[in-house]
């Protein structure tokens, strides 16, 4: 499989934040995702088990928990 994965962190006025992300093929997105703090962490751990590479996921997790605390200020 030959697809880029990227991925932001989207905050929103009336909602937490979400970890948006999505997959490209050929420049053109196949699949997208989004997951709210614990809707991730729930991800990373499934994917964990699978066997799947978490870096990218731990990684917008790390920068949502960031977000949220400082929005919590």
């Amino acid at each position: 499989m030959n697809e880029q994965l990227t991925w932001k962190v989207r905050h929103e006025a009336t909602a937490s934040a979400k970890a948006c992300f999505y997959w490209k093929k050929d420049g053109q997105i196949v699949r997208s995702a989004e997951f709210t703090r614990p809707e991730l962490e729930v991800e990373c751990e499934r994917l964990s088990e699978a066997g799947t590479d978490v870096t990218q996921f731990a990684l917008a997790l790390i920068q949502l928990a960031l977000s949220q605390g400082s929005q919590q200020q």
